[in-house]
């Protein structure tokens, strides 16, 4: 789905999203912040599941563009990009003290030919986490598994009918994620750290042209290898209102099968290659009250084969219920 939107022109998409996080962020009543470490977690680790009947949403504005390409061998090529703006909106809910079920919501704004706007839906997950370990005494420990089902709500082909870049997979998948935290230096310091691994054979069809490189008049599938990943974070609180984020993460995409005709009697089968790419995250966060907090920082690919060296500022709002 896409919505086309006419925006006043003198106000950049930066001021845009401060505007808007700043708005809610004073709609959450924001009290007094108790002489304590606060922490609402990095960019990109999951948290453990929520007490039962706690709610959290978080939602991201993120500004991501390109201007280099890791190439098969690892070297970084000059690949100027279009920057892009989208947003993710994830949410929890404890359903019981060691199960949580959530969802994340995403959106892609573009500004096309001509000056004009448009608003595209992303894909949309799904997940349920499952608390294994909930370890007392000074460290908390905790340990969980999380499943996320992966369900294909934004476009991905017959990009040549619209003027937006697609903004979706076109494929269902499942990850699982396993996941822990554990605070350090007498609670100052919180330790996250996490591994996933998306299930390989999810399929998606193919018509025109696509996310996956395809162009107009293609017509087939492809066949998406399976995908894994690390993160491994650590939020050091300097005062009650204000965290240090370091962040490390870690992405992997196997080979993928490329399986159609272009249109003119040239069926055949190409294999797509895998990437990885190596990014650090670092982050502040803000703690407007004991359960509301900002989150500003960025992503930046520092190395990795066939895949973009990403550059992602974003900020967020966490509240909590």
């Amino acid at each position: 789905m896409v919505l086309r939107l006419c925006l006043p022109r003198h106000r950049s998409g930066v001021r845009l999203a401060i505007a808007l996080l700043w708005s809610m962020a004073a709609c959450a009543h924001a009290a007094g912040v108790q002489d304590a470490p606060h922490f609402i977690g990095p960019l990109a680790t999951p948290a453990p599941p929520l007490p039962k009947g706690a709610f959290n949403i978080e939602p991201y504005v993120i500004s991501s563009r390109s201007a280099a390409r890791f190439d098969g061998e690892g070297h970084r090529r000059r690949s100027p990009g279009p920057m892009q703006w989208s947003t993710s909106i994830p949410m929890q809910y404890g359903a019981t003290d060691r199960l949580s079920v959530g969802g994340t919501l995403r959106g892609q704004y573009n500004r096309l030919a001509g000056g004009s706007r448009a608003l595209a839906t992303g894909d949309t997950t799904v997940s349920a986490s499952f608390g294994l370990i909930d370890a007392g005494g000074p460290h908390r420990a905790r340990v969980a598994l999380t499943a996320r089902q992966r369900l294909p709500t934004g476009r991905h082909d017959r990009l040549e009918r619209r003027e937006v870049p697609g903004s979706g997979t076109g494929a269902t998948s499942t990850t699982l994620v396993l996941h822990g935290q554990a605070y350090l230096l007498e609670g100052r310091l919180r330790a996250r750290a996490s591994v996933d691994w998306t299930l390989p054979g999810a399929r998606a069809r193919l018509h025109g042209r696509s996310v996956y490189g395809t162009d107009t008049g293609f017509s087939g599938r492809i066949r998406l290898g399976h995908g894994s990943g690390a993160t491994a974070s650590a939020e050091y609180s300097v005062a009650p209102r204000w965290t240090l984020v370091g962040e490390v993460l870690y992405e992997q995409d196997g080979g993928s099968t490329l399986r159609g005709d272009q249109g003119q009697g040239s069926a055949g089968r190409r294999r797509r290659p895998s990437m990885w790419r190596l990014s650090v995250l670092p982050a502040v966060q803000y703690h407007l009250s004991d359960r509301v907090g900002l989150i500003g920082g960025l992503q930046v690919g520092v190395m990795g084969r066939n895949a973009t060296a990403l550059f992602a500022p974003q900020i967020a709002i966490n509240m909590g219920f």
